[in-house]
């Protein structure tokens, strides 16, 4: 989506007006509703074609790039592969990973026997995945119609690791992934935690500043492609998911750990 053609004064998270720019940062400013407090950042990312035209290729750069996270990121992986376990079972059962990235996530799952799709809109790492992993990735965001029309009621399990932090719109992402789950179907999730320690510092740093120190706050948003453009507290995370009907199982928030992470638990309710 074009910048200008959203009104950034327009909530994400609640949809009224009157989000006002709180702090200024160097290339943004982070807005904040005075309706329900959100936080989110004036930029929105201009999504690429689905079918890969004009992206990065996947050269050995990029290869040994995305390999070199991977041992890293599987540390986390593993810990959400015991959470999903926790709850349901994973053989033969359908799950649609969201913001699947290089699709290490994905691969842990078809190896403990789900049938597993993915979405990530950012073609080099499609690539990768399917190489590395042999996985084919989709293109199409949640909102396309492959999903909501042809995948309505098909996933047993839905998952977004790290992803509503980067999405455009989170509340429209967390809505779009309702119709495609299953009744009696998972929602896991995890999302950096406004309510940490550390998100107050930057914010109590700028304000002692006058304005004049931002890079707390910088290091947490980011008007480049694809990095954080909101954070939630516990509540309005708790509210949306309970909003757009998701039954809240369990809801966990560290404030006080490096992480400061937000896990969260859903069940789509059975009519």
């Amino acid at each position: 989506m074009n910048n200008c053609a959203y009104d950034f004064s327009r909530c994400k998270l609640c949809g009224e007006n009157g989000a006002e720019p709180r702090y200024r940062l160097k290339k943004t400013s982070i807005r904040e509703c005075g309706n329900c407090g959100f936080h989110f950042i004036e930029y929105l990312d201009e999504m690429p074609d689905p079918d890969g035209g004009g992206s990065t290729p996947l050269d050995d750069r990029a290869w040994n790039f995305i390999d070199s996270r991977l041992a890293a990121n599987g540390i986390q992986h593993r810990k959400n592969m015991r959470l999903v376990t926790e709850h349901c079972p994973v053989a033969g059962e359908a799950c649609l990973d969201i913001g699947a990235g290089a699709g290490l996530f994905a691969s842990m799952m078809a190896e403990a026997g789900a049938s597993v799709s993915g979405i990530e809109p950012q073609a080099v790492f499609r690539a990768f995945a399917e190489k590395k992993f042999g996985l084919t990735l989709r293109g199409e965001t949640l909102d396309h119609p492959y999903w909501q029309t042809g995948m309505r009621g098909r996933f047993n399990m839905v998952t977004l690791w790290d992803v509503l932090e980067h999405v455009n719109f989170p509340a429209e992402t967390l809505a779009q992934a309702f119709p495609v789950t299953k009744p009696g179907g998972w929602l896991f999730l995890d999302t950096p935690c406004r309510d940490s320690v550390f998100y107050t510092l930057s914010t109590w740093g700028y304000r002692l500043s006058g304005g004049a120190n931002t890079m707390l706050l910088e290091s947490l948003y980011s008007p480049q492609p694809f990095r954080h453009k909101q954070i939630f507290t516990r509540n309005q995370l708790v509210k949306l998911v309970e909003r757009i009907g998701w039954k809240v199982v369990s809801v966990k928030a560290s404030p006080l750990t490096v992480q400061n992470k937000i896990v969260m638990v859903c069940r789509k309710p059975v009519p």
